[in-house]
């Protein structure tokens, strides 16, 4: 599927025809503009573990998280074969329940939400915007509406929320007052975790959502052959650490980059060690402060990179092409487990599912 992003410019959910063309073009400027910060980058990561887990490591004669593999912070993204690609091959298991994902499908074509763009509409005032939304971007907690920006790699949020129903009764806008577009807000809080190929530098990306690098990587072709050669495939045991930081450097939602500020790991591409350039906090009285959902994230990510306890990753419970997490259910009772759970493993806590963050500003 391919939409028109900006003028003369095609963009595609899963890619479009310009990716390559544009990754040549900043991939050059920037190994040119790059090469000498680099340098100095890649040396001090060796003795820089990220403020808070370095900390944490020396303090607890723990791992060093950053003391492993390499990064592409400040460096050009790789060019990557594309969603649409894959899914030539991957049509028959994958390709019909991929376009409903989570992942693929938090930010959708605006037509698939008729109510929420219906209320929009109700105030006079939001007409003219609401005509111009393109695409909605989330799900439970709040509905944000967008368009494609003057410019390439770039989408405008509209300052006007939507609370679903189910929250504090019905479905509701907020921040109804004065709207306008927000030219900065989803290149500097939500492109990193909502969208693929981002490039921190420009703050633009190739393709709207996730595609099937985010998780895969820049694929060896010959993995038809032999797929051990592709991160995350059945047949390749990736180590733990890798694991959690390909899934760590969207759903770590604390984090920082050292090199850009942004609240978003800086080009980070699947096999990368998040943790050379992505500062987390992850000392009990950070994670405390969370929500349910993030507190067992971040529990997890410290038991695998600092503690070195690897019997349980991510895709221990959850898996991903499914949208399942009924894999859970097979494992031992451990104390992660409790943030969700009562310690009676079956009964949730009442406010298990609730969910926070400063960063998507809710």
């Amino acid at each position: 599927m391919t939409l028109r992003l900006s003028r003369g410019k095609r963009f595609a959910l899963f890619s479009c025809s310009t990716i390559r063309k544009s990754a040549r073009v900043f991939s050059t400027t920037a190994r040119i503009c790059g090469s000498v910060a680099n340098v100095w980058r890649g040396a001090a990561a060796w003795f820089m573990v990220g403020a808070v887990l370095s900390a944490a490591a020396d303090s607890q004669g723990k791992l060093n998280p950053a003391a492993w593999g390499s990064d592409h912070a400040g460096k050009a993204l790789p060019e990557y074969v594309t969603g649409d690609e894959c899914l030539f091959c991957h049509r028959v298991k994958i390709g019909p329940s991929w376009p409903k994902n989570r992942h693929q499908s938090f930010i959708r074509q605006a037509n698939l939400e008729p109510e929420a763009l219906g209320l929009l509409k109700t105030p006079e005032t939001h007409a003219p915007f609401a005509k111009l939304v393109e695409f909605v971007l989330g799900r439970t907690n709040q509905l944000r509406f967008l368009k494609r920006s003057d410019s390439y790699g770039e989408l405008d949020l509209l300052s006007t929320r939507l609370h679903p129903a189910g929250q504090k009764g019905g479905s509701r806008l907020a921040d109804f007052r004065a709207p306008h577009w927000e030219t900065e807000t989803f290149a500097n809080q939500c492109a990193g975790c909502h969208s693929t190929g981002v490039d921190s530098r420009t703050k633009t990306f190739s393709a709207i959502s996730i595609d099937c690098f985010s998780c895969h990587g820049d694929v060896d072709l010959d993995h038809t052959e032999d797929t051990t050669k592709i991160l995350l495939a059945k047949t390749r045991d990736d180590p733990a650490r890798v694991v959690m930081s390909i899934c760590g450097s969207c759903h770590i939602r604390t984090g920082r980059s050292r090199a850009s500020e942004l609240p978003f790991p800086n080009n980070f591409v699947p096999g990368d060690n998040l943790f050379r350039d992505f500062d987390v906090d992850v000392s009990d009285a950070a994670i405390g402060k969370e929500s349910p959902i993030d507190r067992h994230i971040l529990r997890n990510i410290r038991d695998v990179v600092i503690s070195g306890d690897e019997e349980l990753t991510c895709l221990s419970c959850h898996n991903v092409h499914l949208g399942s997490s009924l894999l859970h259910q097979e494992h031992r009772p451990r104390e992660i487990c409790w943030t969700c759970h009562d310690g009676r493993v079956k009964t949730l806590l009442p406010n298990w599912s609730k969910a926070a963050s400063a960063v998507c500003d809710y």
